[in-house]
């Protein structure tokens, strides 16, 4: 369940408005929030807001890829940080 909320979390800040090209970055950021995304539980409690947020995440690379490459930096390394503290205040398994 804390991966799903820190999914949503995450797909939260990717939609902010960002468009041709991914940088280095932004490729790291969403290939990280790809993987989360893809290690929630796909059952019937789930499977909805999962749906939902495989569709954000795919505007949300829309919009980052149409945003100047500086400005895509930013964002994404900002992004990669905040995944960098969640990923650190999760129990290990």
């Amino acid at each position: 369940m804390k991966k799903l909320l820190l999914s949503v979390a995450l797909l939260g800040f990717s939609t902010i408005s960002m468009a041709a090209d991914l940088s280095e970055s932004c490729k790291t950021y969403f290939d990280k929030v790809d993987s989360l995304v893809k290690a929630i539980p796909e059952d019937s409690l789930t499977k909805q807001q999962s749906d939902m947020m495989k569709q954000n995440l795919e505007t949300g690379k829309q919009q980052v890829s149409s945003m100047p490459a500086d400005a895509q930096e930013a964002a994404c390394k900002q992004g990669i940080e905040l995944l960098k503290q969640v990923e650190a205040s999760l129990p290990k398994k």
